[in-house]
């Protein structure tokens, strides 16, 4: 979205086919998935009448913020840009990270993530970029990994950040915008996106989008995303999964997210055999091996910073189960209500919504 949006400012040919225009907001609102909005439509009409008219898409495989914002940052799959999930061990650089938060004095984002962001190639080409969200996020390894050379805007609620984005379409700059909604992800994760107060936020955000939508200035656009949908998990479908994973001291490390877990072994040699070992476990999650993904193409193109961290075997749970472990996983992971990273239609589909472009 974000590389065709710099596309169709340079009045060039973009996979989405967006008409050009002079100024573009691209709103990316993390875990906003389609059905999710579908399923409380009466509070979200202006949303539910777009995605009436076909405005949908698919977020990447693992559908969860790390993968896909660097995909949106970037114009790559993750299999190309190299962030393939939430948590992962990269074995050259013998590094356990979470990729969204995890960054420490060890680990560069420009060497995790070294392929030219949209926001670089806008600077490049002469075009503003900029990015608004809560300053909380303006120095994080990830910005960093993913939106270097944009200015960055801080604001702290949503209704400030359409107001600092109608800011930038008001000025006679061609430029592009990031605006990030990290708020129905947040809430969701602790109380679920069937909870009273996240219908109350995505009410709020329908009526400034509405808003904004019309009061666009002559010459700009708007696109609405997300990154993920998501899925509410109940207390006893959060499966600590230790007894299943643990057995013949195999498991170097278990990463992923809640959704799908990764598992890293010390030897990559048995994965075979610990998959078999695994089909009892069928009813609550299907082991995948790896290399079955990667041709399936589930990543995209695999390079070679993915490669080197992708895990043997990955355990997609099934219904709404979420799989845990009692060494790896943090406790505020397991008691979470609301999970992504797996398969299901609540989790993959996404808005793919545009005006005036």
């Amino acid at each position: 979205m974000f590389s065709s949006s710099l596309l169709a400012v340079q009045r060039r040919p973009n996979p989405l086919n967006l008409k050009s225009a002079r100024r573009i907001v691209c709103v990316l609102v993390d875990g906003l998935g389609a059905q999710n909005v579908l399923e409380r439509s009466g509070h979200a009409p202006w949303l539910t009448a777009q995605l009436g008219s076909g405005a949908i898409t698919h977020a990447g495989f693992p559908s969860t913020t790390s993968a896909n914002i660097a995909s949106f940052a970037t114009g790559l799959t993750p299999g190309e840009h190299g962030f393939i999930g939430h948590q992962v061990f990269d074995r050259v650089f013998d590094e356990k990270v979470n990729l969204l938060t995890g960054w420490n004095e060890r680990t560069d984002p420009e060497i995790w993530q070294p392929f030219d962001t949209v926001s670089e190639q806008a600077a490049q080409a002469g075009v503003a970029c900029h990015v608004i969200g809560p300053q909380e996020y303006r120095h994080s390894g990830y910005t960093r990994a993913t939106m270097r050379e944009a200015e960055y805007l801080a604001a702290e609620s949503v209704a400030e950040r359409f107001d600092v984005a109608m800011e930038v379409l008001s000025s006679g700059n061609e430029s592009i915008t990031y605006l990030y909604i990290p708020e129905l992800d947040k809430y969701g994760h602790k109380h679920g996106w069937q909870s009273q107060g996240w219908a109350n936020l995505l009410e709020d955000l329908d009526a400034q989008l509405a808003k904004f939508a019309a009061s666009l200035p002559k010459d700009c656009g708007l696109v609405v995303t997300a990154d993920h949908g998501m899925i509410d998990s109940l207390p006893e479908q959060r499966l600590v999964i230790d007894d299943y994973v643990d057995r013949g001291g195999l498991l170097e490390w278990f990463g992923g997210d809640t959704r799908v877990a990764y598992l890293y072994l010390k030897d990559p040699g048995a994965s075979l055999s610990f998959q078999r070992d695994l089909e009892h476990a069928n009813g609550i999650f299907q082991t995948i091996a790896t290399t079955d993904a990667i041709a399936a193409n589930w990543f995209g193109p695999v390079g070679e910073l993915a490669q080197q961290r992708m895990p043997e075997l990955m355990l997609l749970a099934r219904s709404n189960f979420t799989l845990f472990h009692s060494v790896y996983s943090k406790k505020r992971s397991i008691e979470m209500t609301a999970h992504h990273g797996g398969l299901s239609s609540n989790e993959l589909r996404i808005p793919l919504i545009r005006v005036g472009i």
